[in-house]
This record gives C-alpha cells, sequence and structure tokens, in this order.
C-alpha cells in the first residue's frame, strides 16, 4: 500500500487532489490522499462525484420500478417521447437506464430553473437516427429522465427516493446538488478545480449555502412548489452527487450486492471505456485498463476524473478520484495518470 501513498503523493501537486480508497475482503478501509498546497481533505472530505452518481440514480430507479424495465418511459412520464424517426417505436426504461435509447447531449442536458422537463424535451432536438434499442451513445440527459421516472413511479422527489432507498440504508452521508447534507459536512469540501499553469481555478463548490439544494453558483433555494418528474433537473442527478472519498468506498463495497444486469451489450458504440451497460452500472468483462473483470462507473466532469468500482476476482472494492485537469482537457478517454492508479490499485492484491 505504501506504493499508493507514494503515487498519490507525486500526483498532487499538481493536481489539487489526488486519492484512493481501497477495501479487500473484510479488511480495514485503507485511504490514500494528497493534496496541493493550501488545501487539505481527509476522507470524509464532501466533492461533486460527477458521474459516480449514475449508480446511485440508476439503483434508485430500480427500487421503485418493480423490475418492470420494459414499460414505456413516457407512460410513466405521463408526456409523448419518441424519437421523430422512429415514431412507433416505444423508447422503455431499460433503453433510457443503459444509454441505448437513441438520446444525445449534443443540444446540452443544462434545463433552466423552473422550465418543465417536459416543455424543454419538446423544444430540444434530443434524438439521434438511430432506433430505441440498437445502439449506446452515453447521454447524461438519459439519466435526467431516469430520475424523472423514478419520481413518477415512487411519488416523492428524486432527492427523497434516493436518499430512502440507497443512499440512507448504505450509511452514506451524501446527497444530491447537497440536498440533506448538513451544514458542517458542507463546510468540509473541496472545490472541483481546473488548472491553468500553476493556478487552480474553482469551477463548482468554491461556495456553498449552508442548507438547500445549490445551483451550480452555490446559492441555495427552495423546492416549493415542485413537480414530481417535471422539476427533477433541479438536483443534477446525472452528476450532482456530493459525496466523500469514504463514502464512494462505501459504494463500491455494496455494488455486488446490486443487480449488475447487462441492459445493453451490443458492439455498436462500444469504446474502451464502455463496454456493456446496466443500472448505472458499466460492466467490463475484459477490460483494456484493469486485468480483471470489474463493475462500477467511471466519472468525468468540470475538471474532476474517477470512480467507483468492484473486483469479484479479488473481493476488491475501490474508489478514486483526480481534481485538477487543465482547463482545455475534456477528453472522455482515461489519461495516464488515471492508468496507473488503476494498475497500482490492480497489482495491490495479489
Amino acid at each position: 500500500m505504501a506504493a499508493l501513498d507514494a503515487l498519490t503523493g507525486r500526483l498532487a501537486p499538481p493536481f489539487a487532489f489526488a486519492a484512493v480508497g481501497i477495501r479487500v475482503g473484510a479488511s480495514p478501509s485503507r485511504f490514500h490522499i494528497a493534496t496541493a498546497p493550501g488545501l487539505a481533505a481527509t476522507e470524509r472530505t464532501m466533492y461533486r462525484v460527477a458521474s459516480i452518481s449514475k449508480i446511485v440514480t440508476g439503483q434508485t430507479l430500480m427500487a421503485v420500478a418493480g423490475g418492470d424495465l420494459d414499460r414505456d418511459i413516457g407512460e410513466v412520464l405521463g408526456f409523448a417521447l419518441r424519437n421523430p424517426a422512429f415514431p412507433d417505436q416505444p423508447i422503455t426504461l431499460a433503453h433510457v437506464l443503459s444509454h441505448s435509447a437513441g438520446l444525445t447531449d449534443a443540444a446540452g442536458y443544462l434545463i433552466p430553473p423552473g422550465v418543465r422537463l417536459q416543455d424543454w424535451l419538446a423544444e430540444t432536438s434530443c434524438f439521434t437516427q438511430t432506433p430505441p434499442g440498437q445502439r449506446a451513445e452515453y447521454c447524461n440527459l438519459g439519466y435526467i429522465l431516469v430520475a424523472a421516472a423514478a419520481e413518477a413511479l415512487g411519488g416523492a422527489r428524486f432527492d427523497e427516493l434516493a436518499a430512502r432507498h440507497v443512499l440512507g440504508p448504505l450509511g452514506m452521508g451524501a446527497g444530491f446538488n447537497w440536498s440533506g447534507v448538513p451544514a458542517p459536512a458542507r463546510r468540509d469540501r473541496l472545490a472541483t478545480y481546473r488548472r491553468d499553469g500553476d493556478s487552480l481555478i474553482a469551477q463548482i463548490d468554491d461556495a456553498v449555502a449552508d442548507s438547500g439544494v445549490c445551483r451550480l453558483d452555490g446559492s441555495g433555494h427552495g423546492l416549493s412548489p415542485y413537480r414530481w418528474a417535471q422539476d427533477v433537473t433541479q438536483f443534477s442527478a446525472q452528476g450532482g452527487l456530493r459525496a466523500s472519498l469514504a463514502d464512494c468506498l462505501t459504494l463500491a463495497q455494496a455494488l455486488p450486492k446490486m443487480d449488475a444486469t447487462a441492459l445493453w451489450s451490443g458492439e455498436d458504440g462500444r469504446t474502451p471505456v464502455f463496454e456493456s451497460y446496466g443500472a448505472g452500472l458499466q460492466i467490463f468483462d475484459a477490460p483494456e485498463f484493469y486485468p480483471r473483470p470489474l463493475i462500477g462507473h467511471f466519472a468525468n466532469a468540470y475538471g474532476f476524473i474517477g470512480g467507483v468500482w468492484y473486483d469479484a476476482e479479488r473481493d476488491l472494492a475501490f474508489t478514486y478520484g483526480l481534481n485538477g485537469l487543465p482547463l482545455e482537457d475534456d477528453s472522455d478517454q482515461l489519461r495516464a495518470e488515471e492508468l496507473a492508479i488503476l494498475d497500482a490499485i490492480a497489482h495491490s492484491v495479489v
């Protein structure tokens, strides 16, 4: 494990934060954390975990859907949702969960406050020219729809459903856009940074209100009145979970108990970082970046990259995070630093 301490120490700086959490079987959890000068973090420090959020979002829908993933998501949401190029082909919950619905982020997915999801979808070109179920295209908008469907089926706000069905039972102190996170935990946070030369520039969470759900600028706001399945974008279900390194390791340990059924495992759309996909879970039988099968999820947004993973062959749960990518680095591919972390973790257990 000394190798992981040395590696994180070499990575921060230049990164603002480099961290690994690891647990093998019933052995104690181990955390390896380094920060740039002027910053401090422990395994309890909160930060935005980007698409690791999709694990919680997908599993929340699974909890309220009762296993019926072949339902037309439009019928669940209460308004028609069909690809105009294929109006007779229903888009199911399984399609949206597995990124095979024919949806695209090309027109964006940051829906303005106060705009109903239904109205925004009606005015936005958010479909590809591929029928549902035929090709995977990773789509953040799809997971906003997953959260909306969870509200429609669960009869409560998405943040409450996630806390009730996933976060609470696991003992995680996490929350979407800071929902449910108490003020002391909010104060022990790390902003998400971008790197400009030797300078670190905060992108999100430089300032955060002491209570309430927070906007991107950190200001808090109330949720009344709130319309189920219409106002869900306020929680950023695709990537807005705030959690700690310890929370992420707890989530990694829970992965083998989750439903990891592959809802899409085709060839069209497969990449080195996308093989098969379930309910918020990336499933790799033969990953190019790791020597054994994995389930979990990568993260990449606003300068943060990371992941939450479980290696069943070694009964190894792990998480990692790097905060402070260069300003112009928006690649979806794994960086050399990530590959070094994954290699060190893989060889830390024999």
